[in-house]
């Protein structure tokens, strides 16, 4: 399926009200940095996914790592929110949710012409359709809310007003800021948690990623935040005359030119 198809059926599933039956599926757990969270065969190989970060980016596994945490310490702090949430679903979500940022040569993740939400959001798809459990447990309706909450994480308000399976996807990643620590986690689970994938390399990490995207595919980054590191970083990049401004600006001159300026 051609990327802009798969984009426009997950688009379809934003109406979709129903929840479909594995909601309540009892699921198996276990515990990571002593937080219990769900154990199923695609949670197990998401997570060895992201351990092939490791070797070139070590910090955006643990990254990865605690935002899922982070938001599994809220679930469990709150029986009422998590009995609402798929967890399966809101693991991948937040595990693969910066697999555009992958700066492996040979990334089967990353391409020239997505945004890195785009390219995450696909690569989260494609990885659950790929897997044994697919068919049988994966609908549009899961499938949409894992790539929404990817390609929507870095854009305000819009995340909002999709489901609530979405929106904790996105809020998962927003615990692993700094600032002050959440009062839905509690402060042994958010102890526990960085002990077991220190947060020390965050956002230098962040700026090396982000300035490597604007040398790497300037194509796909003009009129997105990640076009201000190519202007701060990496020289002769130039983002003028690919902006949205810039086509504003062409349009508004030809037509002073053809109609004047009343």
């Amino acid at each position: 399926m051609k990327v802009s198809s798969l984009i426009s059926a997950l688009a379809l599933t934003g109406a979709a009200v129903a929840a479909p039956n594995h909601k309540h599926k009892k699921l198996p757990t276990t515990r990571i940095a002593n937080i219990e969270v769900v154990d199923t065969p695609l949670v197990r190989d998401a997570i060895k996914e992201v351990k092939k970060f490791i070797p070139l980016q070590p910090y955006l596994y643990n990254h990865v790592m605690r935002s899922w945490l982070f938001g599994a310490a809220a679930f469990n702090n709150n029986a009422t929110l998590k009995a609402q949430i798929d967890l399966e679903a809101h693991a991948i979500g937040t595990l693969m949710h910066d697999l555009g940022w992958d700066m492996r040569p040979d990334s089967p993740w990353v391409s020239k012409e997505h945004r890195f939400e785009v390219d995450g959001g696909i690569g989260a798809i494609r990885f659950i359709q790929a897997h044994p459990c697919a068919k049988k447990e994966w609908d549009e309706l899961r499938l949409g809310w894992v790539y929404d909450a990817i390609a929507l994480q870095a854009i305000a308000d819009i995340p909002d007003f999709k489901s609530i399976q979405t929106q904790w996807m996105i809020k998962s990643v927003g615990f692993e800021f700094p600032g002050p620590q959440s009062a839905l986690i509690r402060s042994e689970d958010y102890a526990s948690i960085l002990k077991a994938y220190p947060n020390d390399y965050l956002f230098r990490g962040t700026n090396e990623t982000f300035t490597w995207m604007a040398a790497t595919k300037p194509d796909a980054i003009y009129n997105t935040f990640i076009q201000d590191f190519g202007t701060a970083y990496v020289p002769g990049f130039n983002a003028t005359g690919h902006r949205l401004f810039d086509v504003i600006q062409g349009g508004l001159q030809g037509e002073v030119a053809a109609h004047g300026s009343s």
